[in-house]
């Protein structure tokens, strides 16, 4: 665990925030968003300064033994209840299938739990993107429902201080003992 880093991208230098609009770009990874547009460097650089002033979203660069490789957010932070939604991708190819989402998911999840205090986590998922589902699942989000967005089909999912409690321990050991 103590491989994986979450930096905030308003830290980082223009070069990478280009390679996180460039990640984001790829059809590998847009064919996953519910927004699947290209994102212009005009929009990237908008989007940037939004981040500036809006405190419910919080947007990390994740490193990988201080290799950027991705990303992961919090978005529609609700600070009176306790909640937001969440989302994350590994932009970097040769990073993906080797484990890394688990330890990116445990991470945030110590984070939003026992560092912010929070009490509910929710993502909407494309119902095509099996391997998100599974890992959730895996996780023991529990799904909420279903609804469409963009015309596209979307699972919605949770988790919450209460699961978090009780399946914290297992979860790092069986999600994070993995050699991969």
């Amino acid at each position: 665990m103590d491989d994986i880093e979450f930096k905030d991208i308003l830290e980082a230098d223009e070069n990478l925030k280009e390679k996180i609009r460039q990640w984001r770009n790829k059809e590998d990874i847009r064919k996953f968003m519910i927004n699947q547009e290209i994102i212009s460097e005009d929009e990237h650089k908008k989007w940037l300064e939004k981040l500036k002033e809006d405190d419910r979203i919080k947007f990390w660069i994740v490193y990988f033994k201080e290799l950027p490789i991705g990303i992961v957010n919090l978005q529609n932070i609700d600070y009176k209840n306790l909640t937001s939604e969440w989302g994350f991708y590994i932009g970097e190819e040769s990073y993906r299938g080797i484990g890394l989402s688990k330890k990116i998911l445990y991470k945030l999840l110590q984070i939003f739990f026992d560092e912010m205090k929070f009490n509910t986590l929710y993502t909407k998922v494309l119902s095509c993107n099996e391997i998100a589902i599974n890992l959730y699942r895996k996780f023991k989000f529990r799904e909420k429902g279903e609804t469409i967005e963009e015309n596209k089909p979307i699972k919605l999912m949770i988790f919450t201080q209460e699961d978090w409690s009780r399946w914290k321990e297992v979860l790092k050991n069986e999600c994070l003992t993995s050699n991969k």
